[in-house]
């Protein structure tokens, strides 16, 4: 490879600072360390840049009988325990009120002592964010943003919008209470723009916060800041729904802003559950499908009298869940990954010819680490169940495997193709593919006749690989919508099956309606496709990568060529399938690098903010891509 011209050089980065001591966390000064929060694509990270968790304690509504416990002591103690993170609970309703003063404090006090604070605007009931009991929300964001950065506190976090909810139990993915929290949404997060422009802001998601496909198949606008979305969960009553959490980790950055160890009334049986809470503490350490590490407050740092709370008499006296979040914190971080390998040899796309991926062949690894399948102790009740018929009549099909396996055809076994059954929120799977040509592909679905939400995910190496363009540069809709192969019944159609193509949900914002909808891989060679099942969903019986025709072409095909991301935060990926010249200049003409670069090759360019163009020949002809660096 000939170098021509470097547009920078490139250093290895290595992390700099002071090493957190768990051992004694009270010496810890996590916001000099970290500095002001942003993300790095879905992570929550350092303003260097560094994947960090946060972990602590949520206060109870200062309102509550057995005290909220939220002066500077108390916050001190937290500390102690091994937090590095206090969410302030501010009930609006339920006998509590706003109080804007007593928040200054609190984030003051946990300011003072390098601790980060979430502010949050607690609603539960009513549960439309809109209802005049919450009228004062855009004043009151206005206003305390405002003082923020008067201040130039960098700890705080805004939570805006506690627990949406329409009160009716039962399945989470609730479109309608989305679309309040949108319309709330393009209320408050101007009025924190306009003065804390770089702010990390949370936002709720529908049912108690659960149904994270929302924001992926129907975004909000985000106003240029570091938006991130709720999940609630407690762990006695709630296990169904984690994998939400799990599938949802690689399209879209997620705090766990409340959780209990205990059921979601806040354990007024006294029950406490401690090996699901490891469950999703494993989840939040980075063994999800996109390795997102996921920041977390427990519910709650109170003596009241039911389990979920962490003292039994404060101070002295932890009840067992106080203690269990106490000995999690203590560990300091315990960052892991979800790691699967071929279920044979690769499945092999070679960018020219279709590939019908066999849906039997997911990962070896397990659960966890291959897929996230819920009813592998709960449906059944069988040891290795594979709830679908192609293990029928005992003769199980990858024994001690969980993945519900079917066949689309069960008059006809050796001649269909093998779907994806009963599948529950939440439940994924990957495949291990080698992928010869980077390119953005169109693809198609082999699917039932039965309706239900069937919304779905597609990652490429735990990120977000669904491009809503040509070019891959768009990835604002992160969700689509299996259609039904025939026109849909409600009740049947499970044995009739066809080719559809993704499209966009019914139940999004029309402006999505006409979304088109590619898988975009980024780089040659060998790497993880997961399929996200974010709800409840009919059956997937096959997918087709659609391949292109390759021959004839005067230029380069623009499949051929992979910038990302883009736009780019300084730092981006310049990939080639063949060997090629690429050159990069800026808006006024001017060539800031040119590099020959080898066949299936991947280079690392930074630059400073601007708009640039990315010229890429070779024998096949020459293509053009635009750039913008922020």
């Amino acid at each position: 490879m000939k170098k021509i011209f470097t547009l920078i050089a490139l250093a290895v980065a290595c992390l700099q600072g002071n090493a957190m001591d768990y051992s004694n966390p009270a010496n810890n000064d996590y916001v000099r360390e970290w500095g002001k929060l942003k993300l790095v694509g879905n992570q929550l990270s350092s303003e260097s840049g560094e994947p960090i968790q946060l972990r602590g304690w949520s206060t109870h509504g200062k309102n509550w009988q057995g005290g909220c416990f939220d002066d500077k002591g108390d916050f001190e103690l937290m500390k102690q325990k091994g937090a590095n993170l206090a969410r302030i609970a501010m009930y609006l309703k339920e006998g509590g009120y706003e109080d804007i003063n007593w928040m200054k404090q609190c984030i003051e006090w946990t300011n003072s002592l390098g601790m980060y604070c979430i502010v949050d605007w607690h609603i539960l009931t009513p549960g439309n964010p809109n209802a005049g009991d919450y009228s004062g929300a855009e004043n009151f964001f206005r206003s305390i943003s405002g003082w923020i950065v008067d201040n130039n506190y960098k700890n705080v976090i805004y939570e805006i919008c506690n627990e949406p909810n329409i009160d009716e139990e039962g399945d989470p993915y609730r479109p309608d209470v989305w679309k309040w929290v949108k319309k709330y949404a393009d209320k408050i997060l101007p009025a924190i723009a306009e003065k804390d422009k770089d702010a990390v802001v949370v936002v709720g998601t529908p049912q108690w916060d659960k149904a994270l496909s929302c924001p992926m198949e129907d975004p909000i606008d985000t106003y240029g800041l570091n938006v991130m979305y709720t999940f609630h969960h407690y762990t006695c009553d709630q296990q169904f729904f984690l994998g939400i959490l799990s599938g949802a980790a690689a399209s879209i950055p997620v705090f766990v802003t409340e959780w209990g160890v205990s059921k979601d009334d806040g354990g007024a049986d006294g029950q406490v559950c401690t090996g699901d809470a490891d469950k999703m503490l494993a989840v939040c350490n980075g063994k999800n499908l996109g390795n997102q590490i996921i920041s977390w407050a427990n519910w709650s740092w109170s003596a009241d009298s039911r389990s979920s709370s962490a003292f039994s008499s404060y101070p002295n006296s932890m009840k067992e869940s106080g203690q269990y979040v106490e000995s999690q914190l203590k560990k300091g971080d315990q960052f892991q990954k979800s790691i699967s390998t071929p279920y044979e040899d690769p499945q092999v796309f070679d960018g020219e010819n279709d590939l019908i991926l066999a849906l039997e062949k997911y990962d070896k690894g397990g659960h966890n680490e291959a897929y996230y399948d819920f009813d592998r102790e709960d449906w059944w009740n069988c040891s290795a169940c594979n709830a679908g018929d192609l293990g029928e009549n005992g003769d199980k099909f990858r024994p001690g495997e969980y993945v519900d396996l079917g066949y689309t055809d069960k008059s006809d076994k050796d001649n269909c193709y093998k779907n994806l059954g009963y599948i529950v929120n939440g439940e994924w799977v990957k495949y291990t593919i080698d992928v010869k040509h980077a390119g953005v592909y169109e693809f198609e679905l082999y699917a039932c006749n039965h309706i239900d939400n069937n919304i779905i995910g597609i990652s490429v190496d735990g990120e977000n690989a669904l491009v809503n363009d040509k070019e891959g540069t768009d990835e604002t809709v992160r969700a689509f919508y299996l259609e039904q192969s025939k026109g849909g019944v409600e009740d049947g159609g499970y044995d009739d099956w066809g080719w559809v193509k993704p499209v966009a949900s019914p139940e999004a914002d029309s402006k999505w309606s006409n979304t088109k909808f590619y898988i975009n891989f980024k780089k040659p060679g060998e790497q993880v496709l997961g399929l996200a099942f974010l709800t409840s969903n009919s059956g997937l019986g096959a997918l087709k990568l659609i391949g292109i025709d390759r021959t004839g072409n005067a230029n380069v095909p623009a499949e051929a060529v992979s910038v990302w991301p883009n736009p780019a935060n300084g730092s981006f990926n310049v990939s080639v399938a063949e060997t090629s010249e690429v050159k990069v200049a800026n808006a006024q003409g001017a060539v800031v690098y040119l590099q020959e670069v080898e066949g299936n090759a991947t280079v690392n360019l930074q630059a400073a903010p601007g708009v640039y163009f990315i010229t890429v020949s070779n024998n096949s002809g020459v293509v053009t891509k635009k750039l913008i660096v922020k």
